[in-house]
């Protein structure tokens, strides 16, 4: 099964912090990546298998609203 890594961006796209995660495919790890974004408080995340890139999203404003 690949690793992924999965790098928390601050609000300047700069890597914060980043954590490496197996997953099954590039669909599971897009999939993963919008759970840990959303349960964090990082503005944005990448996901990188080795050298190639799989994956970039960010919060929209809307996502930060209060319900």
């Amino acid at each position: 099964m690949p690793s992924y890594r999965y790098c928390f961006l601050d609000s300047a796209d700069c890597i914060a912090a980043f954590h490496v995660i197996a997953s099954g495919t590039d669909g599971e790890a897009r999939i993963r990546a919008d759970r840990l974004l959303a349960a964090c408080d990082y503005p944005g995340i990448e996901v990188w298998d080795d050298g190639r890139h799989v994956y970039h999203a960010r919060k929209t404003d809307d996502s930060r609203l209060p319900e």
